[in-house]
């Protein structure tokens, strides 16, 4: 029974997310210790830095939920690579160091040579059984998570399985998608975010041109790199860096030509959902930023409730300093027409996103399992009432690398059951990052 939860947990859930947020807290917590046990011990042995903590924690063995955080990774443990290598573009050490951290043999990306971050993460992508993710880089360095194909599939279905709730008093079916997507952004990339919106292309659209990014190109990596080195610098008050190579330059360029033709993508987006797809359900999904900018402009061009009945809003991240005004949730829905804003919580690191309820709070489901450390000593602190401190997560549905993780943010979370009426933890909206 704990395999199929463990391991096809939507299939274990029947698909329904409403019944995976309302399961027996007791019934829960016994699946997730003996999946958790298995997890373990699977990969102990062959996760060389998991089996080095365990050995320095004296942990050989899984006997409670609570034993679990000593062996987790600080997030961090994600960009300990040597800096140098990224830098001077020492990929073959960059592989190795990657390697330790999955189950998945990386052997034929680790003979051969690559000039650019984007060949690199191209190569483990598509020649591996890996799906490689790199954070936004807003820490200063970019962390790399040895994410397979494996959970990221599990991912796309958990969206699958998140929409037939968000869709309701209306239908989805997950084996015949009938939604299209508006991406205000890039459409593809390797950092998390946009990957998000793959996702989402690949959950929710019935065929590829049922996806409308605002850029119809890859963001590179590279180039994100230079940025992060660029804003570095400043910060530690250089004013120069070095010139980009032509590939970074390209990449430059590009975002130049692009920035310089946004009014016109933008209106041209807006003509696409006001003509062709007016009668087409959409998700109108992205950063609160970008679909409150879009929905300024549709407003001043006349368009109000604008999209077809059933489509839906979802963003991740709040409104706090976008403007002073406070009409940011308004004025989307205003535009969109939408009564209700589903929001999103996650983290790179973990694999599954967290729904906000209609009481504002982040439930957490239960192939998640969460904790609140003390920001001082590191320790759990008791699995129930409301707790405050540093949140920590076992991913479950990591197969091919360790799940545990403890994260750069400093939550409010619960243990109560919420007034929503779902049982599973969680998380009050004011979440404050912690600094390194």
């Amino acid at each position: 029974m704990s395999k199929s939860f463990a391991d096809e947990p939507v299939e274990f859930f029947a698909n329904s997310l409403a019944k995976a947020h309302q399961a027996p807290r007791q019934e829960i917590a016994e699946l997730q210790l003996e999946a958790l046990q298995r997890r373990f011990g699977d990969l102990t042995s062959v996760i060389p830095p998991l089996e080095v903590l365990a050995s320095q924690r004296g942990v050989s063995a899984i006997d409670s939920l609570d034993d679990a955080p000593a062996v987790f990774f600080h997030h961090s443990m994600y960009k300990s690579y040597p800096e140098e290598a990224l830098l001077g573009g020492d990929f073959a050490t960059l592989t190795d160091w990657l390697s330790n951290f999955t189950t998945h043999d990386l052997s034929t990306v680790a003979e051969r040579e690559f000039t650019t971050l984007d060949g690199w993460l191209f190569a483990l992508n598509t020649d591996t059984a890996m799906h490689v993710l790199h954070s936004s880089g807003t820490t200063g360095q970019l962390s790399f998570i040895p994410r397979g194909k494996l959970e990221h599939q599990f991912a796309i279905r958990h969206v699958q399985m998140a929409m037939v709730e968000i869709a309701k008093p209306g239908a989805f079916y997950p084996n015949n998608p009938d939604f299209a997507v508006i991406w205000p952004s890039f459409s593809e990339g390797y950092s998390g975010v946009l990957t998000l919106g793959e996702m989402f292309r690949d959950a929710y659209c019935r065929t590829p041109e049922d996806y409308y990014p605002l850029i119809p190109h890859r963001l590179s990596a590279d180039y994100q790199l230079y940025l992060m080195q660029l804003e570095n610098a400043r910060a530690a008050g250089d004013e120069f860096i070095g010139a980009p190579n032509d590939y970074v330059q390209a990449a430059i360029d590009q975002s130049f030509d692009m920035r310089g033709s946004e009014r016109e993508r933008n209106e041209a987006m807006l003509d696409k959902i006001a003509g062709e797809w007016r009668d087409k359900k959409i998700i109108f999904a992205g950063g609160p930023v970008i679909l409150y900018n879009l929905a300024k402009l549709g407003l001043a061009k006349g368009m109000e409730n604008a999209l077809a009945e059933g489509s839906r809003v979802i963003t991740f991240g709040g409104f706090k300093g976008i403007s002073p005004v406070g009409d940011e949730e308004a004025v989307i829905k205003r535009f969109t027409g939408a009564g209700r804003i589903q929001y999103l919580y996650g983290m790179t690191e973990v694999a599954t996103g967290f729904l906000m309820c209609e009481s504002g709070r982040y439930h957490i489901p239960p192939w998640i399992i969460p904790y609140v450390l003390d920001g001082e000593t590191g320790a759990p602190k008791p699995r129930e009432g409301t707790q405050s401190g540093i949140a920590a997560y076992m991913d479950l549905s990591a197969q091919s690398y360790w799940g545990g993780l403890i994260s750069a943010d400093r939550v409010e979370m619960s243990w109560e059951q919420c007034s929503c009426g779902r049982t599973t933890p969680h998380i009050g909206a004011d979440i404050e990052r912690v600094e390194e």
